[in-house]
């Protein structure tokens, strides 16, 4: 078969890509204007000699937002999740199920499913539930991170129809033995430990991290479900998570870059009970949850093309009571590059096997992907640049139509300090059921691929003068998802169903301001979300729900961050809103809430060695509030940290 194919002609161009490398370094490219030479805005990414060409395919969604956090970024959060950061700086939705438990993004008031999560280009979504869950990917191990905002299939493939997370690790190339330590301890008997070894000899560099976390999560909450709300300590809440980093890179002949990758994460916790069965015992179960990923891949370019072959494993493991579900993925894909001073034409193809190993499946189910794709940018003078995709993917007993982008930017001003461009981009998105969908329970449902069509455009300003500078965004959006998958009560089960229309349209704008002076520098950057996501044709012509507001999405979602740092010192902290959310019942409606932040930073050196010490004190009102109904949240509570960078 067609996916049979694939799988077996990028295997075959991998070992080829190997031994029959190409003749230079890597290309550099840069699609960011440089607004001041000596200055950059943070939207700059700062290339590197080594780039994974899987995580570069953002270079062609001109016309949709993309937010490129440096490594600078993360580090003030760094023995935090993704969950913890996304939650803080973006205005996206999470949905968590209680601190440190399940914590789910919605993108646009869509699913969890609907946003690729990936390290590298090697997903992190657990194949058989198609979602990932960010309270247990934790930002240690991550140098950089690309959060792509609107559907986006084309460019990562199927799945992306709220957008895309793109985690990454690089290396430094840094002669000599570099590395860090870093301790932290915080409420609820939270502890961190995590430590990096780099060794590199500008030829071969390795890097090994490891970290280790727990948590015993009896934090106080108030119990809404009894009379008078009594404050009570949290039981069964507690966690332990460590994982495992380790990445090998080479320089061999011809400028070629060989690169092997090994990610093992280990997360068992115990299920937060909802505040109803807080004190009864006979409810309480733990879940237990490995992931590991592994990949080797070869990149090598000349001067206009470029190229890259990868075979990744994954091993995704969950247990809860004597249930079990896993899966063993197997991928191997190869792309290459074309680029002019005006054209850049990429492409690209994989094949994936998935194996599942789940008791309430059938022994003969199993999964083959075949995936081809081709991207083109084209500028054909200075302000106006023109990008299109197209993705075709073939999956065993299901269908998916083509996924096509066309997007464009035009930069109307540019001159005295001051940028501006207008970008516009419309895109087909999709996503086959996942594995639980279509086989939980021993049957065989026969549901649709879900299917988007979004239109979205916007502006980009970036201002600079003398120690000023500001740079802020606003995007317009409309999203038109045909056979939304929900699980919904059927008698005494639950099953999935296509639900054939819902309509998302909204608005997101941001700003940052910043003004630097000598060693002060302050800045404010806030994000603001609108999202109205309706049933517009539900499952049932009487359906109470048609024309409301999807559980669980906010219409408003509010973050704004202030940062001052002077000299060795850095005083930071955050406001977060979220609005209004319905349950599964449309009338019964969880309250908005506000959050607040305060931390500070000292830098220092003691024995000729560089420390950084880190203190929070997170939920500052200790504001009494529920994320999801019945699951308490914790109050006011504190974190500190150590550094030590060699």
């Amino acid at each position: 078969m067609t996916y049979r194919l694939l799988f077996s002609v990028a295997t075959i161009l991998i070992v080829l890509g190997i031994y029959y490398p190409g003749t230079s370094s890597f290309a550099q490219t840069k699609d960011t204007i440089k607004i001041q030479q000596s200055r950059k805005l943070d939207s700059v990414i700062i290339r590197t000699p080594f780039k994974r060409s899987a995580t570069e395919n953002k270079r062609f969604g001109i016309g949709t937002k993309l937010v490129a956090v440096p490594q600078e970024s993360l580090a003030k959060m760094q023995m935090s999740s993704l969950a913890d950061f996304i939650q803080k700086e973006n205005a996206a939705y999470l949905k968590e199920y209680g601190r440190g438990m399940g914590a789910y993004i919605s993108v646009r008031g869509t699913s969890a499913s609907h946003t690729t999560i990936a390290w590298n280009g090697q997903s992190l979504s657990v194949p058989t539930m198609g979602q990932t869950d960010l309270s247990h990917i934790p930002l240690y191990f991550f140098d950089a991170m690309d959060i792509h905002i609107g559907g986006s299939s084309a460019l990562y493939g199927d799945g992306s129809i709220g957008g895309s997370i793109q985690l990454k690790t690089k290396p430094k190339w840094e002669r000599g033995a570099h590395g860090d330590v870093l301790v932290s301890a915080g409420s609820f008997g939270t502890l961190f430990t995590g430590g990096t070894m780099r060794l590199s000899n500008n030829k071969i560099e390795s890097r090994s991290s490891v970290l280790y976390s727990i948590a015993g999560n009896n934090y106080r909450f108030e119990n809404n479900t009894k009379p008078g709300r009594p404050e009570e300590y949290l039981n069964n809440a507690a966690y332990n998570n460590y994982g495992v980093l380790q990445e090998l890179f080479g320089k061999i002949k011809n400028g070629g870059i060989l690169s092997f990758s090994l990610l093992y994460l280990d997360f068992d916790r115990q299920i937060q009970p909802s505040v109803s069965l807080n004190d009864r015992p006979e409810s309480y179960a733990s879940i237990y949850d490995r992931n590991f990923k592994t990949s080797v891949g070869y990149n090598n370019s000349a001067k206009s093309f470029s190229y890259g072959v990868t075979a990744s494993y994954s091993y995704d493991h969950q247990r809860y009571k004597e249930d079990v579900i896993a899966a063993h993925t197997f991928v191997a894909s190869a792309e290459g590059e074309y680029k002019t001073e005006k054209v850049n034409i990429k492409g690209g193809l994989s094949g994936t096997y998935i194996k599942p190993v789940v008791h309430s499946y059938a022994d003969s189910v199993y999964e083959e992907r075949g995936n081809v794709y081709l991207l083109a940018k084209y500028t054909p003078f200075v302000p106006v640049t023109i990008s299109a995709g197209l993705r075709y993917t073939l999956i065993t007993n299901s269908t998916l139509p083509l996924m096509p982008s066309l997007d464009l930017r035009v930069m109307l001003l540019n001159r005295s300090g001051h940028t501006l461009s207008a970008r516009a981009s419309v895109s087909r998105s999709s996503k086959v059921p996942t594995l639980n969908d279509r086989y939980w329970g021993g049957e065989h449902l026969y549901l649709q691929s879900e299917k988007s069509l979004t239109a979205e455009g916007g502006f980009d300003y970036g201002w600079i003068k003398d120690s000023w500078s500001a740079e802020g965004f606003v995007t317009l959006y409309r999203s038109e998802v045909d056979d939304w998958i929900r699980w919904l009560p059927a008698g005494q089960v639950w099953r999935p169903q296509n639900i054939p229309e819902v309509l998302s349209h909204g608005a997101e704008a941001g700003l940052k301001i910043t003004k630097e002076i000598s060693d002060f520098k302050i800045s404010l950057n806030t994000n603001y979300s609108f999202t109205n996501i309706v049933t517009v044709t539900p499952i049932w012509p009487e359906d109470p729900a048609k024309g409301e507001q999807l559980a669980y999405q906010p219409k408003h979602s509010l973050r704004a961050s202030l940062r001052a740092d002077i000299d060795k010192w850095s005083l930071y902290g955050g406001v977060y809103y979220t609005g209004t959310r319905t349950t599964l019942d449309i009338y019964d409606i969880l309250p908005s809430y506000v959050l607040a932040d305060i931390g500070l930073i000292y830098k220092f050196s003691l024995f000729g060695e560089n420390f950084t010490a880190n203190g929070v004190v997170k939920n500052i009102t200790d504001a009494s509030y529920q994320n999801v109904k019945f699951y308490a949240m914790p109050g006011r509570n504190w974190q500190i940290s150590l550094q030590w960078k060699f």
